[in-house]
């Protein structure tokens, strides 16, 4: 029997009263207890390394308190899932329509009539920077209800680009003119745009923020309240919908996934790494093995107890850029299997990296990554985020299901990310003395080391997402002007909705 749209929506509404209220306790005190979890690993690691007469103590205390920490945390993401399966079919039901809405504003029916957006990418960068700022562009386009059209042909750097992806559109694919048409600017800059303009162009050589709602980091105003009681980030989430549609695999892809699953025993249970090693230091510091390893023999320890089995293969799959990282990892990790794509990791140092064989090895790696059970690595990377963004598109909330190990959640020309404190907090060591600095020229390296601010209730605080540390994150006090560190317990998201095309004045859409 088919329902109207009305009814999907009234039933959702229905649920938010006691589903709102529930699903984020559980989600709160599931973030609260890894933020602990993080407190203290950091605190004693700290100890151990300043006070050796202090490690066997602090060693007896990490092996009685790991398996604490993880049982608690086990059984509150085991209340989370039981309480979350009944929000899957609506979270499935929300990507359908979010795609569906995506897809109206790219497939417009008169293609001469329509208005367009041409994405002139100049930035040189990686793979996962190149499909962000493509990204930009596109949740520009969907705002705008313009089609967004690119020239992957015109990116050398990755010989084939244009091979890999679906076109845009399947209705309007001419890019005539694209190149010479004018820049696009914000309402709110000095020389906006007007907005009948036919064709529009917008270039990214940087990342910066473009004074628009329909960036990175906003939702739509009309899916939020929908995605709010079911998903732990969603801003995340939409995020995930435009980058999935924008990444979405041209049939040779999938082949190519299936096979190399076939040829290295890909297959679940499986825990997916993402450990890039070569040129990392360029944007972040390197993380110790165990940083990757403790969260992956957590993870089986959860699984072993909850599906009752005892001899399971430890299967992980692990993408690098660093050969000799494999063989370390299988010395001092027997207990545990490892696979990667071989083919990916000899083309992902940096001499290889940019060409057809690179291109190959970084997609079907993502795809991989994406399809395990639990996910891994470094939000500091382009890969990292937008393996975590992909998961999106599952019809399962993955915020549980993946595991960051150092920058907070960042997407490059996002909108300001702000927090609002819910909780006083003095500093304990005396105020931060640098007022307002720039935040490029912070050590971010010694977060550690960072003083702490003052907060108020009320308080509204800039975020910066470099600045993350697991239990705390950093920023500025707009009220004081004073930027330092801060407890993320004590202050909460503040969520930017956007005016996004309706979806209900798209075209008539009925639930099975």
């Amino acid at each position: 029997m088919r329902n109207s749209p009305c009814m999907f929506y009234c039933k959702i509404k229905e649920s938010l009263k006691h589903g709102l209220k529930v699903r984020s306790l559980i989600r709160s005190v599931i973030v609260k207890s890894f933020q602990i979890q993080q407190l203290l690993n950091h605190d004693m690691n700290k100890l151990a390394e300043k006070n050796k007469d202090l490690v066997q103590r602090l060693v007896n205390w990490d092996r009685l308190l790991v398996p604490l920490e993880n049982s608690l945390i086990n059984e509150m993401t085991l209340l989370n899932n039981k309480d979350e399966e009944g929000d899957r079919y609506k979270l499935r039901e929300l990507n359908r329509r979010a795609q569906h809405l995506i897809q109206h504003t790219q497939n417009q029916k008169n293609c001469r009539r329509a208005k367009k957006l041409f994405c002139n990418v100049e930035a040189k960068c990686g793979f996962g920077c190149l499909v962000h700022h493509y990204g930009v562009c596109l949740f520009l386009a969907i705002g705008t209800n313009r089609v967004m059209q690119w020239d992957l042909k015109a990116i050398t750097d990755y010989p084939g680009l244009d091979e890999v992806f679906m076109p845009l559109s399947e209705t309007c694919n001419n890019i005539t003119g694209g190149k010479e048409a004018p820049e696009w600017y914000s309402e709110k800059s000095s020389n906006p745009t007007p907005v009948d303009t036919e064709v529009v162009k917008v270039t990214l050589i940087d990342s910066h923020d473009r004074q628009t709602p329909f960036a990175p980091m906003t939702i739509p105003e009309e899916f939020y309240p929908l995605v709010k009681p079911i998903h732990g980030d969603p801003l995340v989430w939409w995020a995930g919908q435009v980058q999935s549609y924008l990444m979405r695999p041209k049939a040779w892809v999938t082949r190519e996934v299936q096979i190399i699953k076939q040829d290295i025993g890909f297959k679940h249970p499986v825990v997916g790494v993402h450990i890039r090693r070569t040129d990392k230091s360029n944007e972040a510091n390197f993380q110790r093995m165990e940083a990757y390893m403790d969260p992956v023999a957590n993870w089986y320890d959860k699984y072993v107890i909850n599906n009752d089995v005892t001899n399971i293969t430890k299967l992980v799959y692990v993408a690098t850029d660093d050969l000799e990282y494999m063989d370390m990892l299988r010395n001092l990790y027997p207990e545990f299997t490892f696979i990667t794509n071989q083919q990916s990791t000899s083309h992902a140092d940096t001499s290889s990296r940019l060409s057809s064989d690179g291109l190959k090895g970084i997609v079907t790696d993502v795809h991989l990554l994406v399809e395990c059970d639990h996910f891994v690595g470094t939000f500091s990377s382009n890969i990292g985020r937008l393996v975590y963004e992909m998961k999106q598109q599952y019809g399962s909330d993955p915020t549980f299901t993946t595991t960051n190990i150092d920058h907070a959640y960042r997407y490059w020309g996002q909108a300001i990310q702000l927090h609002k404190a819910v909780m006083d907090h003095k500093p304990s060591l005396g105020f931060c003395k640098r007022a307002a600095p720039d935040m490029r020229q912070i050590d971010l390296s010694k977060m550690e080391l960072m003083c702490e601010i003052e907060i108020k209730v009320g308080d509204i605080i800039e975020v910066s997402p470099e600045s993350y540390h697991g239990y705390r994150s950093a920023g500025k006090n707009v009220r004081t002007q004073m930027f330092g560190a801060y407890p993320l317990f004590k202050v909460k998201d503040i969520i930017k909705t956007a005016p996004y095309p309706s979806f209900y004045r798209t075209k008539s859409f009925e639930v099975e």
